[in-house]
């Protein structure tokens, strides 16, 4: 009864506050020119920000009718996290499965994510994925390159295919300003955790360059749970002329960890040894009415684990997107996507299997008389074992005011199934289907004062065709693949963000989540909140969370105790160009569990890190 009271009291708030503002404050809104001069006063976020995975070109985030998250530049430097995807789970709708401060970082947008098998996860729009088994071995994503990550919170299979069936998270990376610069970081802190970082980029004329390599190890909070890392990145651009650019980016992790298993069934001389590789090469070009994305890619893997799995993979493909403004107040984007996946296992049970992907999306966007923006798309996917695919999406955006929007959507996600439930293990069926969610969402933006903003969604997602393992009709197998599953999740978030003065700044997130039944591993209400202040050579950063209805088990069997936690960050520069920073993460030393949903006997419940520190030098131009 409890929640069900948190679920209408949010919608309750959300009517009021955008009923009374649209008549409170319509007409004493500030000329554009002053809150662009006070927005550049801020050195925080500004409240225009401008994203590119939403719709696959350049949007205000206010004229998107999905829901959409911003980790910035200010939220990484601000939040203590060990590799990129960690970084996502102070965000509305988002938490992050994981065993430890290091290791995996499986992403669960609104309560869907199978160990990031329905997540897409790009990075400068290349989609991360293991061509076997469908999922991103999520740890491979370190901070050594990362400039920003955009998060579409909802199905976005439109543009982005069958991972995007519960999100996408795109990792864009860094680019190089004007002449040379060379960056190093070095830390050391509790569990012996060690991490190096190196970066260095330049610009001349037209051509640009960006390399890092990171390292991390440590010994982990738990016996038999250490970690050890390393990764490269390069990144190298040219452009051709004004209107070309043509941009090659590699990538290869390597990583090793042990895991200890749930408080149930701990795990002695577990482990997991990843090395994953990535190649793109992206042309892209634009001109007074027009732009076009063009991006080749492979990315690959070898696998070794403790219980004998020993496998290679690789996912290999191509992007297309032509996007035309020649018609007035329309922009019209038409696209196509194809790849390859495939792999190959070593140890039981032995083979080599592949499958491919193709398809062709088209999406419009129309302004209507300066206050409606009305969208569509429609993706046709084919995949060359069970056939065709159709994916619509409907949205809008609706301009009230100069300070309130609100935005509508209704759109369609799915996901293939994979090779290992198509092909690889005993339960495996070829005749599986898609699996398919229908996400309806309503949501509202609305700047209450020059420095203070609101927003807010409620969204219903449904899901059927779910593939799932269930008793064989017609043995053997005892257990086989079927699509047999299905749900129905409710839920809301709330946004409150506010730049104080120059120098300071908050922000409150809080997400709600009814998963109904299907409540293991699932938080019901999650509280974020950041504050933030940066004065000369300090900067200074406290982040806390409250996680509550929180289960081990579905029909809200097995509670898991709720938890805050409460991190702080301290950054101050004792010469030019060099920093010092302090994290300390878990203030309260409190004592929390995070479910993982994992395969087998590794699943459960895992104790998370008790008080812990990292202490370390940054040396820059």
């Amino acid at each position: 009864m409890a929640r069900k009271f948190s679920f209408l009291f949010i919608l309750f708030l959300v009517f009021n506050l955008n009923i009374f503002n649209i008549f409170a404050f319509q007409d004493k809104t500030e000329p554009p020119d002053s809150q662009q001069k006070k927005e550049k006063k801020s050195v925080f976020h500004p409240h225009e920000e401008v994203v590119v995975t939403a719709t696959a070109t350049r949007k205000v985030v206010k004229d998107c009718s999905v829901s959409v998250s911003v980790v910035s530049n200010q939220d990484i430097k601000a939040i203590s996290a060990s590799n990129a995807l960690n970084l996502l789970n102070f965000l509305p709708g988002i938490f992050i499965e994981r065993t430890g401060d290091l290791g995996r970082a499986d992403v669960n947008i609104r309560g869907i994510g199978q160990g990031g098998r329905r997540i897409a996860i790009l990075v400068d729009g290349r989609p991360e994925k293991m061509g076997l088994f469908g999922c991103a071995i999520t740890h491979a994503f370190p901070l050594d390159n990362v400039a920003r990550i955009e998060v579409v919170r909802g199905p976005a299979s439109v543009l982005y295919g069958s991972e995007a069936v519960g999100g996408v998270v795109n990792i864009i990376t860094r680019e190089p300003k004007e002449g040379f610069v060379t960056d190093f970081s070095a830390s050391y802190g509790s569990y012996r955790t060690a991490q190096f970082n190196l970066r260095h980029g330049g610009r001349r004329k037209g051509f640009s360059y960006y390399l890092t390599f990171d390292r991390r190890q440590s010994d982990g909070h738990r016996p038999n749970s250490s970690y050890k890392g390393s990764a490269f990145t390069g990144k190298m651009s040219y452009a051709m002329s004004n209107n070309f650019k043509l941009t090659l980016e590699t990538k290869y992790f390597s990583g090793k960890k042990y895991e200890a298993g749930p408080v149930d069934f701990p795990l002695i001389d577990y482990w997991n040894d990843y090395k994953r590789g990535a190649v793109d090469l992206t042309l892209a070009g634009k001109g007074n009415k027009s732009e076009f994305y063009l991006k080749a890619y492979s990315n690959f893997g070898h696998h070794r684990f403790s219980d004998g799995w020993h496998s290679r993979d690789y996912v290999s493909g191509g992007i297309f997107r032509y996007t035309s403004r020649s018609l007035l107040n329309n922009e019209l984007t038409l696209g196509g996507d194809f790849r390859i996946l495939g792999g190959r296992s070593y140890n039981w049970p032995q083979g080599r299997w592949d499958k491919n992907e193709a398809a062709v999306f088209v999406q419009d966007e129309y302004v209507l008389g300066q206050k409606w923006i009305l969208s569509a798309g429609f993706r046709l996917h084919r995949d060359s074992i069970y056939g065709l695919e159709g994916c619509p999406h409907g949205g809008l955006v609706f301009k009230a005011s100069q300070r309130t929007t609100f935005r509508a959507v209704i759109n369609k996600g799915f996901r293939s199934p994979q090779l290992n439930e198509l092909y690889m293990f005993p339960a495996a069926n070829q005749d599986l289907k898609p699996e398919k969610v229908w996400n309806f969402e309503l949501g509202f933006d609305e700047q209450l004062l020059s420095w203070l903003n609101i927003s807010g969604a409620v969204y219903h997602l449904k899901g059927s065709n779910l593939i799932e393992t269930t008793a064989n009709p017609s043995p053997p197998p005892l257990f086989k693949f079927q699509n047999s599953g299905q749900f129905s999740f409710s839920g809301a978030e709330l946004s409150l963000s506010a730049d104080i003065s120059r120098d300071l700044s908050a922000v409150l997130f809080y997400s709600y989540l009814d998963p109904g039944d299907k409540t293991k591993g699932r938080a019901g209400q999650k509280w974020d909140f950041s504050l933030r202040f940066q004065e000369k050579s300090v900067f200074a950063s406290l982040q806390a969370q409250h996680v509550a209805h929180y289960f081990a088990g579905n029909f809200s069997g097995s509670p898991l105790p709720s938890y805050f936690l409460l991190n702080a960050r301290l950054d101050f520069k004792v010469l030019t160009a060099v920093n010092f920073f302090l994290d300390l993460n878990n203030i309260f030393n409190e004592e929390y569990l995070i479910y993982v949903d994992l395969p087998g006997t590794a699943a459960g419940a895992y104790p998370m890190p008790g008080r812990n520190f990292n202490l370390g030098i940054r040396i820059h131009q």
